[in-house]
Order: C-alpha cells, then structure tokens, then sequence
C-alpha cells in the first residue's frame, strides 16, 4: 500500500469513527480529541443533528459500549481492556465494558480456505482429511472450525480473519494520533498516561493477531501441566500452526458456567471450584506465567470433570522480582509497617518515590494495615487485598502497573467463577499454605545470602561506574551541551486559549482586508458588472459576509463571548 493509500485509509476510518461517536452522542469527544476536520460541513457550520429518543433513554456507559462494538475489533479489545483498568474508569463503565463481546458476522468457508491454503501452499483436502465447513466458534480476529488430521487426529483449526492486520493497525495508529493529541491540549489527560496506555495496547492485540504467540504460550501451558489430574491443555500442533492459523487437539466439555448442564452430568461443582483455584495458584505461586483471560467462554470442563482451558492469546507472567514485592506487602501488612509498605509499594511502582507520597495516601495505607492488623495469611485474600490496594491508588490519583491490574482482574473473574461454583469458596485459605511458603523462603540463610550478595554487587558497580558517569557530566557541562528538561504545569489552558484567540484575530483581520478591499474595488466601476456594481466586488463581500457568520456561530457555540 503507498503513501497516497495509507492516508485515504486513515481519512475514510477517521470518518467512519466520527460518525459513530456522534451518533451514539460523543460528539463533544470528537472535538475534545481534534477530530473536527472529520465532521461534515453541515455540522461544523450548523452543530450535530439533535440525538435520536432512543439513545438518550440509555446511560453514557452504555451507549459507549455500543459505540465501540459497532466500531469493530480493534475498539472493542481496547475495550476490554480498558475494563480492566479500575485506577482509570468508573465503576459503571467497567460494568458496561465486561460486557463488549465480538459481536462480528462470520467469514465465508471459502475465505478460511484462502488463508489455509496461502499459508501452507496446499490443498486443503491434502492437509486435512475431513474439514468441518461451518464455524464452531467466531470472533472478530478468528474463528474455529473442526477437523481431522490424516493421523486420525481431531483437532481445532483456528483461521484468522482475512484483512484484519490492515484494520487493526490503521486503528492503532489513530488511537496513536489521539492519545498524543490528548496527551498535548488536555490537561486532565496526563495522569492517565494515555500514549503508554495506547502503547501497551498495541502490544497486546499485536500478539493477538500472530498467532504464534498464543502457541507458544498452549505449549507452556502444556508443559506446566503435563500429567496433571485435574487440568487438560489441548495439545499444540506446530506442524499445521502458521502465524495465521493456529491447529490445537479438539476438546469437548460443558461450559465452566453452565451449572445446569454440569449437574446433569454429575459433576461436582465444588470439586471444580477448588481445582480451577488450585490451578491459578500453581501458575502463580509456581510457574509464574498464568491464563490471563479466564471468562467462561475460555474453559470447559471435560465429562471426567477436568478443568480445560483454552484461547492463550492473553497470558501474565510473575518475575521473581514481582513474586518478592508482593511477599514484601503482606510482611508490611503483618508486622504493621506503613515504611515498610510504602517502599513495598515504591518497588512495585505504584509510589514514584519513598517521601513522595501524599498525606492523604498515608492516611489510606494506614487504614489498610488496620483492616489486615494480625490476620494470618491463610485470612489474607490475594484478590481482595489487591482490589484494595488498587482502589486506594485510583481513589488518590495513582499510576498502576499494568502487570499487577492484569493480575488482579484475572483472579476477579476466576473468583467470580469459583464463587459461582460454590458460595462457600474461601481462595485465602486455600492461599495460605502458598503464602507462608513464600514468606519462609524469605526468612532462609540461602535466601539472606543472595540478597546480600546482589547488594553488594549492585554497590560495587555503582562505585565502579560512578566516575566515568561523573566525568560524563562534567563533560557535558563544559562543552555546554547538558540539556535540563523542565516540566511548567497549569499553562497548558493558557497556551490553547492565546491559539484561539490568536486564530480568530487572523481571521477577522482577513474578513476586514476583504470588506475594504471589496469597497475599493465597487469605487473603481470595473468590468463585468451586476446591476451596475462591479461583480469582483460583490463576490467579495459574500466571501466576507460567509466567513464573517462562520465566525460569529463559532464565537456563539463555544460559549466565551
């Protein structure tokens, strides 16, 4: 695609975005966001049409929603995960947005065949012996169909959607284009980080359309739970895996949330609430690398009462670096530490520096060590407690780290779902065991050791390169080349209205140069004429007269006149 394509793509999706936004009453958005060149010419002369009596009826949240359904893949994954992000939207929003499904027709047989066949430069029917022509599942980046493998092998052939590359980084980049404009002109937005918040999504559903991602992480999966008695993970199949079709064993079971169906099978559902929990704590506590989207859609449980999970698209990993700064919280939260937490919480990023937090975050992590003073671990909930600390920072205008939100939504849903099982189900005692595990490990001479010896390290290479990045200053500083960012706050309202009020002078100085030189022109009785006033001169002034009632309904729709 050249240059000359790429724009009129961009230009046609703008569009396409704008109109959605106003038809579902965002239009303040889209000037809010730069987008008003992208409004038709009726509507930046006259306002937007009046909205229809059945959106008004509906809440903001919800017409959001269907705001970004209709506006395909892309927005309704940056929907998605939006939802996860408690720090930045509104409860409502987050209830509203859990519920963005990909609502997408299906795409033809013939197309999927397509892309098979592209893929492996083959006939279908000589890479499989049978292919199911109707969809057993679609979405909006794939959909699955069964088949069989010469072998004899059942498998799940997932087919991406052709095009969808194209789409989805045109979206990205005028996602892009907005944070930065967002980022620029409005103030508010700057806490919300939204450029890196765009940046992270973008890495995220860029490995949702390679599917050699998500085999990579079946295959993990496959490995960690090899021989397990409770959890299946479909076998990968590399050989027919490509980046755009992704071939798995094909797994039958009951939708984990379909309690009447796994009643009748005479399933215990208890026993599958504590198995879907006890896996989450072996990716957690174990491997370190857990399913991160674990909605009932994504697992099944087999007619022998195996968990299955499938859709890997979306997985978390736990360093040990993030593994300690979690023990280090509830250590705080134990021995009633609030230094202690809050360089906890520094190490986890959520507090930019020890001694910057403010008085009322201070205050709110006091109440936290009130609400948790002398529980035992087995009492300390790993959902609840980080919900906890979440809803402190949001409350108080903090920044969460995407791992640690990707983490805590995750074991909402899962909690969700085992609580759906059973309404008894406790996770902070079946966490317990795990915690004080980890909390002993940390007390063990091995473990003293290592730390020691990564400090002492750390010193030694920072005396070690202290000097040469001294001497890098210094340098710098004489050759006059050190370079001071300063950051002014509260002037960005000031630059934008002086841009305005600038614009409209230039404006006014243009219809004013018209009108006199209109004037002088009808003086000169040139040729042609209308009605005997020189025609160059009457077109003048309706230039002027159009340009100057342009202005004027500017001036009275923006309300500072």
């Amino acid at each position: 695609m050249n240059l000359l394509d790429k724009q009129y793509v961009y230009v046609r999706r703008y569009r396409q975005i704008v109109d959605v936004m106003i038809k579902h009453g965002f239009g303040y958005l889209v000037d809010r966001f730069g987008l008003r060149p992208f409004r038709s010419f009726r509507e930046k002369l006259f306002g937007p049409k009046p909205l229809k009596e059945q959106i008004l009826i509906l809440s903001e949240a919800l017409r959001l929603r269907l705001a970004l359904e209709e506006l395909g893949p892309t927005f309704i994954k940056f929907g998605q995960i939006l939802s996860t992000r408690h720090d930045l939207v509104p409860k409502e929003y987050i209830v509203e947005l859990e519920k963005l499904q990909d609502n997408v027709p299906p795409f033809e047989f013939s197309e999927a065949k397509k892309v098979i066949e592209k893929e492996f430069e083959e006939k279908i029917e000589d890479i499989f012996r049978t292919f199911d022509q109707e969809q057993i599942a679609a979405a909006s980046i794939g959909q699955v169909y069964s088949a069989t493998l010469y072998q004899g092998e059942k498998v799940a052939v997932k087919v991406m959607r052709p095009g969808i590359e194209t789409i989805i980084e045109t979206d990205i980049a005028i996602l892009l284009s907005m944070a930065r404009f967002a980022e620029k002109h409005i103030r508010e937005s700057k806490f919300f980080n939204p450029v890196g918040f765009v940046d992270e999504f973008s890495r995220i559903i860029r490995h949702e359309i390679d599917y050699t991602h998500e085999a990579q992480n079946a295959e993990r999966f496959y490995f960690n739970f090899h021989g397990s008695d409770t959890v299946k993970i479909p076998r990968m199949y590399w050989e027919y895996s490509t980046k755009h079709v992704l071939c798995q064993e094909f797994s039958e079971g009951i939708r984990i949330s379909n309690l009447q169906q796994l009643e009748a099978a005479g399933l215990d559902k208890k026993k599958i609430s504590t198995d879907l929990a006890n896996a989450y704590l072996k990716m957690i506590f174990e491997d370190g690398f857990y399913h991160a989207d674990p909605h009932p859609g994504n697992i099944l449980v087999s007619p022998e009462g195996k968990i299955i999970f499938l859709d890997f698209g979306m997985a978390g990993h736990i360093d040990p670096g993030l593994r300690e700064n979690l023990s280090n919280l509830i250590m705080a939260i134990q021995s009633d530490d609030i230094d202690f937490l809050i360089e906890a919480l520094t190490d986890l990023g959520l507090i930019s520096d020890v001694g910057s937090e403010s008085q009322i975050l201070r205050t709110k992590l006091e109440e936290l060590l009130n609400k948790y003073y002398n529980l035992s671990s087995k009492f300390i909930d790993p959902t609840a407690f980080l919900r906890d600390i979440i809803d402190i920072f949001a409350k108080t205008r903090g920044r969460i780290p995407t791992n640690l939100m990707l983490l805590s939504k995750t074991l909402v849903i899962r909690d969700e779902i085992s609580r759906n099982l059973d309404p008894d189900h406790n996770f902070g005692e079946m966490t317990g065991p795990y915690v004080k595990k980890m909390l002993e490990d940390r007390t063990k001479t091995s473990h003293i050791i290592k730390s020691a010896r990564k400090t002492v390290i750390d010193f030694i290479n920072l005396i070690k390169h202290f000097p040469k990045r001294m001497n890098h200053l210094l340098s710098k500083a004489e050759k006059g080349t050190l370079k001071l960012e300063l950051e002014h706050l509260g002037l960005d309202g000031l630059v934008e209205e002086l841009d305005i009020i600038s614009n409209r002078l230039s404006f006014s100085m243009i219809i004013a140069a018209l009108i006199v030189g209109s004037s002088l022109i009808i003086q000169t009785r040139m040729s042609p004429t209308l009605f005997g006033v020189p025609l160059l001169g009457i077109i003048g002034f309706l230039i002027a007269g159009f340009l100057g009632l342009g202005l004027l309904i500017s001036i009275i729709r923006s309300g500072k006149w």
